[in-house]
Protein backbone atom coordinates (compact mmCIF):
# COMPACT_ATOMS: atom_id res chain seq x y z
CA UNK A 1 0.00 0.00 0.00
CA UNK A 2 2.79 2.40 0.70
CA UNK A 3 4.39 1.76 -2.96
CA UNK A 4 0.88 2.88 -4.23
CA UNK A 5 1.00 5.66 -1.98
CA UNK A 6 4.26 6.70 -3.14
CA UNK A 7 3.42 6.41 -7.21
CA UNK A 8 -0.04 8.70 -6.26
CA UNK A 9 2.09 11.51 -4.52
CA UNK A 10 4.74 11.10 -7.54
CA UNK A 11 2.44 11.77 -10.18
CA UNK A 12 1.21 14.36 -8.18
CA UNK A 13 4.41 15.88 -7.63
CA UNK A 14 4.67 15.51 -11.58
CA UNK A 15 1.59 17.00 -12.42
CA UNK A 16 2.15 20.53 -10.10
CA UNK A 17 5.10 21.47 -12.10
CA UNK A 18 4.15 20.53 -15.71
CA UNK A 19 6.20 16.90 -16.08
CA UNK A 20 6.02 13.38 -14.56
CA UNK A 21 9.22 12.44 -12.47
CA UNK A 22 10.82 16.05 -13.33
CA UNK A 23 11.67 15.17 -17.32
CA UNK A 24 10.61 18.35 -18.83
CA UNK A 25 9.91 16.03 -21.73
CA UNK A 26 7.09 14.02 -20.02
CA UNK A 27 3.90 15.32 -20.72
CA UNK A 28 1.44 15.67 -17.00
CA UNK A 29 -0.98 13.16 -16.66
CA UNK A 30 -3.76 15.64 -16.49
CA UNK A 31 -2.51 16.92 -19.86
CA UNK A 32 -2.16 13.48 -21.67
CA UNK A 33 -6.14 12.94 -20.48
CA UNK A 34 -7.14 16.39 -21.72
CA UNK A 35 -5.48 15.69 -24.97
CA UNK A 36 -6.83 12.41 -25.10
CA UNK A 37 -10.62 13.47 -24.41
CA UNK A 38 -11.09 14.31 -27.68
CA UNK A 39 -11.81 11.96 -30.22
CA UNK A 40 -9.79 13.85 -33.37
CA UNK A 41 -6.84 13.55 -31.29
CA UNK A 42 -6.88 10.02 -30.67
CA UNK A 43 -6.85 9.57 -34.10
CA UNK A 44 -3.87 11.96 -35.02
CA UNK A 45 -2.04 10.01 -32.83
CA UNK A 46 -3.40 6.83 -34.03
CA UNK A 47 -2.67 7.62 -37.64
CA UNK A 48 1.08 8.66 -36.63
CA UNK A 49 1.90 5.74 -34.91
CA UNK A 50 1.04 3.63 -37.72
CA UNK A 51 2.75 5.84 -40.11
CA UNK A 52 6.40 5.48 -38.86
CA UNK A 53 5.48 8.96 -37.18
CA UNK A 54 5.14 11.12 -39.50
CA UNK A 55 2.35 11.79 -42.21
CA UNK A 56 1.13 15.35 -44.57
CA UNK A 57 -1.48 17.31 -42.64
CA UNK A 58 -4.28 16.56 -45.71
CA UNK A 59 -3.46 13.12 -45.83
CA UNK A 60 -4.34 12.95 -41.85
CA UNK A 61 -7.43 15.26 -42.49
CA UNK A 62 -8.44 12.61 -45.36
CA UNK A 63 -8.19 9.59 -43.30
CA UNK A 64 -9.95 11.27 -40.34
CA UNK A 65 -12.52 12.31 -42.26
CA UNK A 66 -12.94 8.78 -44.05
CA UNK A 67 -13.37 7.74 -40.90
CA UNK A 68 -15.60 9.66 -39.49
CA UNK A 69 -17.68 9.49 -42.30
CA UNK A 70 -17.72 5.79 -43.05
CA UNK A 71 -16.02 5.90 -46.15
CA UNK A 72 -13.38 4.62 -48.20
CA UNK A 73 -10.12 7.98 -47.95
CA UNK A 74 -10.77 8.16 -51.59
CA UNK A 75 -14.56 8.76 -51.39
CA UNK A 76 -13.82 11.96 -48.84
CA UNK A 77 -15.30 15.08 -50.26
CA UNK A 78 -13.37 18.32 -50.95
CA UNK A 79 -15.93 19.55 -48.03
CA UNK A 80 -15.16 16.61 -45.29
CA UNK A 81 -11.66 17.23 -45.74
CA UNK A 82 -11.45 20.68 -45.65
CA UNK A 83 -13.31 20.74 -42.66
CA UNK A 84 -10.89 18.10 -40.87
CA UNK A 85 -8.37 20.34 -42.04
CA UNK A 86 -8.97 23.49 -40.82
CA UNK A 87 -10.31 21.93 -37.45
CA UNK A 88 -6.53 19.91 -37.55
CA UNK A 89 -4.88 22.92 -38.65
CA UNK A 90 -6.58 25.99 -36.09
CA UNK A 91 -7.80 24.15 -33.15
CA UNK A 92 -5.91 20.39 -32.67
CA UNK A 93 -2.83 20.16 -34.22
CA UNK A 94 -1.63 23.97 -32.19
CA UNK A 95 -3.21 22.39 -28.79
CA UNK A 96 -1.12 18.97 -29.07
CA UNK A 97 2.13 21.45 -30.57
CA UNK A 98 2.21 23.59 -26.97
CA UNK A 99 1.93 20.07 -25.23
CA UNK A 100 5.06 18.93 -27.22
CA UNK A 101 3.15 15.94 -28.28
CA UNK A 102 3.50 16.64 -32.45
CA UNK A 103 5.36 18.81 -34.46
CA UNK A 104 4.16 20.17 -37.00
CA UNK A 105 6.24 21.77 -39.82
CA UNK A 106 3.66 24.35 -41.41
CA UNK A 107 5.44 25.15 -44.68
CA UNK A 108 5.71 21.56 -45.32
CA UNK A 109 2.74 20.38 -44.28
CA UNK A 110 4.25 17.29 -42.39
CA UNK A 111 2.83 16.16 -39.28
CA UNK A 112 5.58 14.03 -37.00
CA UNK A 113 5.10 12.87 -33.38
CA UNK A 114 7.42 13.36 -30.96
CA UNK A 115 9.16 11.47 -28.31
CA UNK A 116 6.91 12.93 -25.06
CA UNK A 117 4.39 11.00 -27.18
CA UNK A 118 5.36 7.72 -25.39
CA UNK A 119 3.52 8.96 -22.46
CA UNK A 120 0.05 7.87 -24.20
CA UNK A 121 1.21 4.21 -24.76
CA UNK A 122 -0.08 3.69 -20.97
CA UNK A 123 -3.36 4.93 -21.73
CA UNK A 124 -4.39 3.81 -25.98
CA UNK A 125 -3.50 -0.07 -26.77
CA UNK A 126 -1.39 0.98 -29.68
CA UNK A 127 -1.26 -2.59 -31.54
CA UNK A 128 0.52 -3.28 -34.58
CA UNK A 129 -1.72 -3.68 -37.90
CA UNK A 130 -1.07 -7.35 -37.78
CA UNK A 131 -1.46 -7.28 -34.16
CA UNK A 132 -3.76 -7.87 -31.74
CA UNK A 133 -5.17 -6.54 -28.52
CA UNK A 134 -4.60 -8.22 -25.13
CA UNK A 135 -8.46 -8.27 -24.88
CA UNK A 136 -8.42 -10.05 -28.24
CA UNK A 137 -6.11 -12.94 -27.40
CA UNK A 138 -8.08 -13.25 -24.07
CA UNK A 139 -10.93 -13.99 -25.97
CA UNK A 140 -9.36 -16.05 -28.32
CA UNK A 141 -7.77 -18.30 -24.95
CA UNK A 142 -11.68 -18.60 -23.79
CA UNK A 143 -12.66 -19.93 -26.91
CA UNK A 144 -9.95 -22.61 -27.30
CA UNK A 145 -9.94 -23.29 -23.76
CA UNK A 146 -14.29 -23.81 -24.30
CA UNK A 147 -13.53 -26.24 -27.18
CA UNK A 148 -11.28 -28.22 -25.57
CA UNK A 149 -13.79 -28.17 -22.18
CA UNK A 150 -16.26 -29.37 -25.14
CA UNK A 151 -14.62 -31.86 -26.43
CA UNK A 152 -13.20 -33.16 -23.59
CA UNK A 153 -16.69 -33.73 -22.07
CA UNK A 154 -18.24 -35.23 -25.53
CA UNK A 155 -15.47 -37.89 -25.40
CA UNK A 156 -14.33 -36.65 -28.88
CA UNK A 157 -10.78 -38.27 -30.01
CA UNK A 158 -7.70 -37.89 -28.68
CA UNK A 159 -9.26 -35.56 -25.61
CA UNK A 160 -11.18 -38.99 -24.33
CA UNK A 161 -7.57 -40.79 -23.63
CA UNK A 162 -6.46 -38.05 -21.22
CA UNK A 163 -7.48 -37.97 -17.62
CA UNK A 164 -9.17 -34.90 -16.20
CA UNK A 165 -6.10 -33.68 -14.27
CA UNK A 166 -3.77 -33.36 -17.52
CA UNK A 167 -6.44 -31.21 -19.65
CA UNK A 168 -6.96 -29.02 -16.58
CA UNK A 169 -2.88 -28.90 -15.97
CA UNK A 170 -2.28 -28.07 -19.66
CA UNK A 171 -5.18 -25.57 -19.59
CA UNK A 172 -3.86 -24.13 -16.10
CA UNK A 173 0.35 -23.58 -17.77
CA UNK A 174 -1.24 -22.26 -20.79
CA UNK A 175 -2.73 -19.81 -18.49
CA UNK A 176 0.11 -18.70 -16.70
CA UNK A 177 2.20 -18.51 -19.21
CA UNK A 178 -0.20 -15.90 -20.82
CA UNK A 179 -0.04 -14.17 -17.35
CA UNK A 180 3.30 -13.88 -16.93
CA UNK A 181 3.39 -12.53 -20.64
CA UNK A 182 0.91 -10.53 -19.92
CA UNK A 183 2.68 -8.84 -17.07
CA UNK A 184 5.74 -8.61 -18.30
CA UNK A 185 4.39 -6.53 -20.93
CA UNK A 186 2.70 -4.09 -18.95
CA UNK A 187 5.55 -3.89 -16.51
CA UNK A 188 7.39 -2.42 -19.35
CA UNK A 189 4.93 0.41 -19.78
CA UNK A 190 4.36 1.29 -16.39
CA UNK A 191 4.36 5.01 -15.91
Amino acid sequence: MNQISAEIENLRDGDRDGSADGDPNQISTDEVFALLSNERRRHVLRFLSENGGEIKLRELAAAIAAEENGVDPAEVTYTQRKRLYTSLYQSHLPRMERSGVVEYDRNSGLVTLSASADSFDAYLEVVDENGFTWSEFYLGLTALFAAITLAYATGTPPFDVFDPAVVMAVMTFLLLVSAVAHVRYTRDRRL
